[in-house]
């Protein structure tokens, strides 16, 4: 009982060191990542390691260039770039693997893709061991995870960092024998069933088609096809409207951000404000009844349960209308700078010719396809776009000077 005593305290106290260390900023693994050494005045700290970081740049490039993992293992192994653990033994440094096998595979470039200690940032602790007397690894809920930004030298920076990871939550996969993701791939919405659209090849042609009809049941759903160039077209065509918008937008707030007075009250947010609030006071004012009518016997001990857990949801959901309303509102009373990174986003695509993954991958949330073969597309920022016109409109009210 002592001995087992003694090792639990152990452990625990060890458990709190490893703890300390990691929200202190403290590297505390056994061997530095991939692009990374340990500092050799600091076993703690990581500091760039020059060869290997230009590999986790091409990684990063290949993904954003449309590249599937497979093609990207293939590519590594086929110019002869040593893999980590090659790479490592070469160097003389401490391998993390025991394994003799000296290619690239699909394991570790996802790791690659997706560790954001490439941006700077620790992210330690998502594995522990179980207990003293169990040793097995278990994986930690991702908000127990230890978080602690710009801790030392980025490779990636946060923006493509952030692009890799919304292009990996796409349905990505590639046909045999094909190396590179099409250019629309993960994009594609059925507008009727919600489910993929995908790509079908007919000759020398492309067209798209509801992958529930193609793949499932002719019966739950309808084609929705439509041919590659026609896509591609009308895609371009709307990137092209948004950035003309961007740009109009951007002329508009240097104009009035130039003005002697700027005016800044939403009427909208105002009575948006005013309504949750009061939606809110009502459902308080429900919760608190409750408790009487239990007690008055007009309702059951469940029901009083059930109704309170159901008036705390709504309460809430309310509430957190409430803050993002009172945030809009407060970031509309500061004014929109021209350089405003939804504008910025758009703006640098003024001389587009052609799309590539890249611009969809920054500008597009998704697109739908409809039965008759048009399109919508949804773009990122649209909410940041739309706060811009309101303070636009807000502006140039009454105002011809600023409007012209």
């Amino acid at each position: 009982m002592f001995n087992d005593q003694y090792c639990y305290q152990t452990s625990k106290k060890i458990r709190q060191v490893f703890d300390y260390k990691r929200r202190n900023g403290q590297y505390i693994g056994s061997f530095a990542p991939y692009g990374y050494l340990k500092d050799p005045k600091d076993k703690h700290q990581l500091i760039v390691d020059p060869d290997a970081a230009e590999i986790v740049k091409l990684i990063y490039d290949l993904c954003l260039q449309g590249m599937a993992r497979r093609a990207m293992v293939y590519y590594l192994n086929d110019h002869g770039i040593p893999s980590p653990t090659t790479y490592r033994r070469e160097k003389g440094l401490p391998a993390s693997s025991t394994s003799d096998n000296p290619l690239w595979g699909d394991k570790i470039v996802t790791l690659i893709l997706t560790n954001p200690i490439y941006t700077g940032d620790l992210v330690q602790g998502r594995r522990r061991v179980k207990s003293y007397k169990v040793h097995q690894i278990e994986q930690v809920p991702e908000e127990e995870w230890v978080r602690v930004s710009d801790t030392h030298e980025a490779i990636i920076d946060r923006e493509t960092f952030e692009k890799v990871q919304a292009l990996l939550k796409r349905d990505t996969r590639t046909a045999p024998r094909k190396k590179e993701l099409h250019l629309f791939s993960g994009f594609l919405r059925c507008a009727d069933c919600g489910k993929s659209v995908t790509r079908s090849q007919s000759g020398q042609s492309y067209r798209y088609l509801c992958s529930t009809y193609k793949n499932r049941s002719r019966t739950a759903c309808t084609m929705h096809a439509i041919k590659h160039e026609r896509l591609e077209a009308a895609v371009l065509f709307a990137v092209r409207q948004q950035v003309h918008l961007a740009v109009s937008y951007s002329e508009i707030i240097s104009r009035i951000n130039s003005a002697p007075v700027k005016k800044s009250q939403s009427f909208r947010l105002d009575d948006l404000i005013a309504a949750k609030e009061r939606e809110l006071a009502k459902v308080t004012r429900y919760k608190q009844s409750l408790y009487q009518d239990w007690k008055d016997g007009e309702i059951t001990q469940q029901d009083y349960r059930d109704m309170k857990a159901d008036y705390e949801r709504q309460a809430a959901s309310l509430s957190d209308i409430l803050t993002r309303l009172t945030a809009e509102r407060a970031e509309l009373a500061n004014g929109v700078d021209n350089e405003h990174p939804a504008l910025v986003a758009f703006m640098k695509y003024q001389n587009i010719e052609t799309l590539n993954r890249e611009i969809l991958i920054e500008l597009v949330d998704h697109i739908k396809v409809y039965e008759n073969g048009n399109i919508s597309v949804k773009f990122k920022f649209s909410d940041e776009l739309r706060r811009i016109a309101e303070y636009i409109e807000i502006n140039t009210t009454q105002n011809p000077a600023v409007a012209g």
